[in-house]
């Protein structure tokens, strides 16, 4: 039965005008709700659909579906009449679930995600850390893992096939070892990590219903998880990275689970890239822009450039060696009257630039 139909057959219902036809079509599309799993309501669920009941009821409802809207102002029925008040009420209840709580549900399971990993003779090991600090395990390719407070990663004793994949939930930061035979990939909710050997972060924004991935070192290609039919093992390992990225270090992706969208950017404190470092001090004298940002490029690895040609006649000349990134990019421009700004997983400098 269709939303419009229920509606309707509720409103005979309380009227008591349902045949013995319509009273068991009632009954059955309330059992179906009653024994799914997807639809099994806490107390406070409970609660909160019986508030949002009222508040909500007559905005949520079209015109042609107006005759339910009576429950509002008839309450005491609910009191009056005890064979009909338990199942219409549940049956109020289960329609109201799915208007207020069914997108909330498609959001929670897109960051729960289900689990991809397969081991034929190996078993899978699930470890939370239920402490209030950092926790760390070693996998059997000697990767390690540095779970935060809260998180759980599911993986094979051993890593079996020609695949190395866990599952994560929550926050973890993840350095794994090089093996460019053996793929290691990890699945957060709807989200693919694929790397051969390099170190990230994968985190979950609950508050946005979003999943974030920084990449330290190395590459990372990170793809949307198309997993349409979970039954289907074949679908299931099938990589569809058409909605992907390949991120370098100090660069991030900002997965949105409801939308399937995949923004990239520069994380929010960009580090010196392992083994690029130019030198332990960079004290630059009367030194033109273009060169400081060359060393400024290799050793973040973030793309930087100019509006105009002229910012290139800039100079500049002081020690910007115990400061971050963005410190650096201050100093520099506030002495050049130039600002800057991220765009995407670039910084533009701009201003009107320098005479020679």
């Amino acid at each position: 039965m269709d939303k419009k139909e229920i509606l309707a057959l509720l409103s005979k219902y309380r009227q008591g005008k349902c045949d013995d036809e319509e009273i068991r079509k009632i009954h059955l599309w309330y059992e179906s709700i009653n024994h799914d799993p997807e639809f099994s309501l806490t107390t406070h669920e409970k609660q909160l659909l019986e508030n949002k009941l009222l508040k909500n009821i007559r905005r949520e409802i079209n015109d042609s579906e107006s005759e339910i809207l009576e429950i509002e102002e008839n309450r005491g029925w609910w009191r009056t009449s005890f064979v009909y008040s338990g199942i219409a009420a549940s049956l109020i209840i289960g329609i109201f679930y799915l208007l207020f709580f069914n997108n909330q549900r498609r959001n929670e399971k897109a960051l729960a995600g289900s689990l991809i990993t397969v081991s034929p003779t190996s078993k899978l090991v699930i470890k939370k850390n239920e402490t209030s600090e950092s926790e760390q395990i070693r996998l059997s390719d000697n990767s390690l893992v540095t779970m935060s407070p809260g998180s759980e990663v599911t993986y094979p004793e051993e890593f079996e096939g020609g695949k190395r994949e866990v599952q994560l939930k929550g926050n973890a930061f993840f350095q794994v070892t090089k093996n460019e035979s053996k793929p290691f990939l990890v699945y957060s909710g709807k989200l693919i990590t694929k790397v051969l050997g390099t170190s990230f972060w994968i985190k979950t924004n609950e508050k946005d219903m979003a999943l974030e991935v920084e990449v330290v070192t190395g590459k990372v290609s990170v793809f949307e998880n198309n997993m349409v039919k979970e039954s289907d093992p074949e679908a299931a390992h099938t990589d569809k990275s058409n909605n992907g990225v390949l991120l370098t270090p100090n660069q991030r992706v900002t997965y949105f689970s409801e939308s399937g969208h995949l923004l990239t950017s520069i994380v929010a404190k960009p580090v010196v890239i392992e083994d690029r470092k130019v030198s332990a001090r960079l004290n630059f004298n009367n030194t033109p822009l273009p060169e400081i940002i060359t060393v400024l490029h290799q050793e973040y690895g973030i793309e930087i450039v100019f509006a105009n040609d002229r910012l290139e006649k800039c100079t500049f000349t002081g020690d910007v060696s115990d400061m971050s990134l963005y410190e650096k990019l201050d100093l520099i421009c506030k002495s050049n009257s130039a600002d800057y700004e991220v765009k995407g997983t670039r910084i533009l400098i701009s201003g009107e630039g320098c005479e020679i």
